[in-house]
């Protein structure tokens, strides 16, 4: 029985390695993703902790105090903005795994495909084999056997 060789299977693993490293830059951009996201929300707590003066005060400690809410709400912008992007950068990522992995899937169906094509050949081929075994075979024990006049075995 000959081995059954796909003729894309270069090209499949080819494919393989492709999904596995769009399946890692997901996994990172996820994590990126997460980072951002812990930062963001670190940012903003710390925001939200600012407490307001209620209140006379001087103008230094209402500087200091602005200046303060105002460089908070900057970073909790700032990480907000890191956020966004990370999510994009997921996105795209996340697509990218999917081409891949669709690649991946068209040359496994056409492996599976050509495989049950060869299946059937070599089954065909084998009972072609068994049959010509067992013709060959009735031939021998018909010509070996004593016959009558008319050609049939006795």
């Amino acid at each position: 029985m000959k081995r059954y060789r796909f003729s894309l299977e270069s090209a499949l693993r080819v494919r393989l390695v492709q999904e596995e490293a769009a399946r890692f830059a997901l996994a990172h951009a996820n994590a990126e993703l997460q980072r951002a996201t812990a930062r963001y929300r670190h940012a903003l707590a710390r925001y939200d902790r600012l407490e307001s003066v209620d209140g006379e005060q001087d103008v230094e400690a209402f500087r200091r105090g602005r200046d303060e809410a105002e460089r908070l709400a900057a970073a909790a912008h700032a990480a907000w903005l890191v956020v966004d992007a990370a999510t994009d950068e997921a996105a795209a990522r996340h697509q990218d795994w999917v081409a891949a992995s669709r690649r991946v899937t068209a040359l496994q169906k056409l492996d599976d495909r050509r495989r049950g094509e060869w299946l059937v050949e070599e089954q065909r081929a084998e009972t072609v084999a068994i049959d010509e075994s067992a013709i060959s075979r009735w031939r021998a024990r018909v010509a070996e056997s004593p016959t009558d006049e008319s050609g049939v075995p006795a």
